[in-house]
Formats: structure tokens, C-alpha cells, sequence
């Protein structure tokens, strides 16, 4: 019996040890293909390609607000007429090297759901001319995309104080 009460315990905690590495879970794979998109996303806005841009989305996706002041969300044909708008108007380049990606989670559950999260920074300068110098600003962000069934995203949330960078670049 003495030696029960040592095994009981173990067993307990074995029985509660989470799996191992490696261990791969539907959510492990959905956040894995996910994740490849978030990354093509990345690359394509900083290559400023607004029809590779497009193509990582939803034709009914959103972007919660995050804006001081925003209560109401944003939709794709909006986001692009503004990609187009800012590229005319300003180079962005991606400053963090090692983008990180992580798993989201339910809100509900707390459980993985495949959604991506990552923090990077962004810098946006507006090109030096022939009678002025280059101005830049970064932008830290923290972004999370949901996705629907087919591999879009169908949500957006960005926060990063994008307003105030836009101010200070263009008050310089």
C-alpha cells in the first residue's frame, strides 16, 4: 500500500503532462498552413503588391477596430483603395528579421484555433526628393488573422499606433 500512495501521485502527473513536441494536432496543421499564408501576406505588402495582397483574403473579410474613435469595421475594397493610396505616397519595409509567428487561440475555449498572431515592426518613409530628405518612422505592430475553411483571412485585427506615425512622418 505504501508504495500506491508514491505510484498515485506519478500517475497523476503523467496523466497531466501535456504531449511532447512534435505531437501534431488538427490545429498544429491548420495553424502550420496558416501560418505560410501570414507569411506570404508579409512578404507581398512589403514587396507592395496589392494584387498578392488581395489574394490572402476573403472577398468578405474585415478588420476589427482598433482606431481611436473607430466603431464600425473595415472591409477589403477599402483596405485596398487605402494599400493603393499609401503606396503611391510612401515606401514600407519590413524592419523585423525574424518575423515570429504563434498560434492564436479561442477566445471562448482557449483552445488553438489555428489563427496566426505576430509582432513586427514596420518602417514607412516618405522618399527623399531632389529638394528633400528622406523621412521615416517604425511602426510596432501587433497583428492577428482568422481564417475561414478555404485558407483566407476573414479577420483582421492590427494594433499599432499607425495614426500617430502617419502624423509624425508627415509633420517632420
Amino acid at each position: 500500500m505504501k508504495h500506491f500512495a508514491f505510484l498515485l501521485p506519478a500517475l497523476l502527473l503523467v496523466a497531466c503532462t501535456p504531449p511532447a513536441e512534435g505531437g501534431s494536432s488538427q490545429a498544429d496543421a491548420i495553424f502550420e498552413k496558416n501560418s505560410e499564408t501570414a507569411m506570404a501576406l508579409i512578404r507581398d505588402f512589403d514587396n507592395e503588391d496589392i494584387a498578392a495582397v488581395r489574394s490572402h483574403f476573403a472577398d468578405t473579410a474585415q478588420w476589427r477596430p482598433s482606431a481611436f474613435g473607430k466603431t464600425e469595421p473595415s472591409f477589403l475594397e477599402e483596405k485596398v483603395s487605402g494599400w493603393e493610396g499609401a503606396f503611391a505616397k510612401y515606401d514600407f519595409d519590413l524592419v523585423t528579421e525574424d518575423v515570429q509567428l504563434l498560434p492564436g487561440v479561442n477566445a471562448d475555449t482557449k483552445e488553438p484555433d489555428g489563427s496566426v498572431r505576430v509582432y513586427f515592426d514596420w518602417e514607412a518613409a516618405i522618399p527623399a526628393t531632389d529638394s528633400t530628405e528622406r523621412k521615416a518612422v517604425t511602426i510596432k505592430y501587433y497583428e492577428s488573422w482568422d481564417f475561414d475553411a478555404d485558407g483566407k483571412i476573414w479577420l483582421t485585427q492590427i494594433f499599432g499606433d499607425v495614426t500617430a506615425a502617419m502624423q509624425a512622418l508627415n509633420d517632420m
